[in-house]
């Protein structure tokens, strides 16, 4: 009996110390991906590039509106003198016009999101290649992303969690 509860002891004490090990003291950091993000040179470069293919559909697209305007001033014009056969295909000229325009914006806006995100992509992997390499370097189980708006944290002890900012910059070399 006694050696049944030595052995059920020294089974208790080694659950108790491998189970300590696993509860260990996690080290956690926080960073603002998006404040970081701002400072990177590249994305500075990329907002350019973006602002010049957004020009460029805005001009195509008000040459569109420029067309659309000059059809119904025309058809205003002309409406009362025009037999219905071609006050009808002037209206239909006008629809299509008008079709041709939101087909445009719609198509526009989806083009204008991709070439975001392609432009994006390179510079949110080289942070995230950055994050990991400070996160490793400093044997971080966990790094939260803390950017305002992100809804998907709701609270962290600041005082208990290191604000990985500075070693990131430093990491991609932005002062």
């Amino acid at each position: 009996m006694k050696k049944i509860l030595l052995t059920l002891a020294a089974s208790a004490m080694l659950i108790l110390v491998s189970g300590t090990s696993l509860f260990a003291q996690q080290k956690i950091g926080h960073i603002d991906t998006q404040a970081i993000l701002q400072l990177m040179p590249e994305r500075d470069s990329a907002a350019k590039v973006y602002e010049k293919f957004n020009a460029e559909i805005l001009k195509n697209l008000e040459s569109m509106n420029v067309v659309y305007a000059n059809l119904v001033e025309t058809y205003t014009k002309q409406r009362d003198s025009l037999s219905s056969f071609i006050r009808s295909a002037k209206e239909a000229e006008i629809g299509d016009m008008q079709g041709k325009i939101t087909n445009f914006r719609e198509v526009a806006q989806q083009e204008l999101d991709k070439k975001q995100n392609d432009l994006m992509a390179p510079i949110v992997a080289k942070l995230k290649a950055a994050i990991k390499a400070v996160a490793e370097a400093g044997k971080f189980t966990y790094v939260i992303d803390t950017q305002s708006g992100a809804g998907i944290l709701l609270y962290f002890p600041e005082d208990e969690s290191l604000n990985l900012l500075a070693p990131v910059k430093a990491k991609l070399g932005i002062k």
